[in-house]
């Protein structure tokens, strides 16, 4: 194996290991600050298989929202349109791998922080050659569009 072939295999296992990791540091910490309200889990994807099925089932989540209901507790809505929730009827509005696939992204975290006491997204890392070039993404989130929305949100973003 050459170098760059090592170098990018290493490249991929690193992205992937931290890929999960945050998405596990986000969700532990939605769940702790769950209470009576619970979690609204966006872009639930409960058919597919392995973590987001897995959030789907948790006793934490209230509403699983998708395009389509399959799955525990489902409802269909477009998470481009205001959501039709009560302003701060969860507790935590909880979007892993979802703000990179819309269009109004901005719009979006108006909405989600209004329906929730807290607001946790996970993003695609900036480092993440993945994230970038992934022909679903609409948008693209660099470091700096990750302290803008820090700094202009009530949210905590992990990538």
């Amino acid at each position: 194996m050459n170098f760059i072939s090592l170098a990018g295999s290493l490249y991929g296992i690193f992205m992937s290991i931290n890929f999960v990791s945050k998405k596990n540091q986000a969700l532990t910490r939605a769940r702790s600050l769950s209470g009576e309200k619970g979690i609204i889990n966006l872009g639930a994807g409960c058919s597919r298989m392995g973590f987001s099925e897995s959030t789907c089932n948790l006793p934490e989540v209230v509403v699983n929202v998708d395009l389509t209901t399959w799955g525990p507790k489902a409802e269909i809505h477009n998470l481009q349109e205001r959501l039709p929730f009560a302003d701060g009827e969860f507790d935590v509005a909880f979007a892993s791998h979802v703000l990179e696939h819309l269009d109004h992204w901005q719009e979006a975290l108006n909405d989600w922080t209004r329906i929730a006491d807290h607001a946790i997204i996970v993003l695609p890392n900036p480092l993440s050659i993945g994230g970038w070039i992934h022909s679903e993404h609409k948008q693209h989130f660099s470091f700096g569009d990750i302290n803008f929305i820090r700094q202009n949100w009530a949210v905590e973003v992990y990538c």
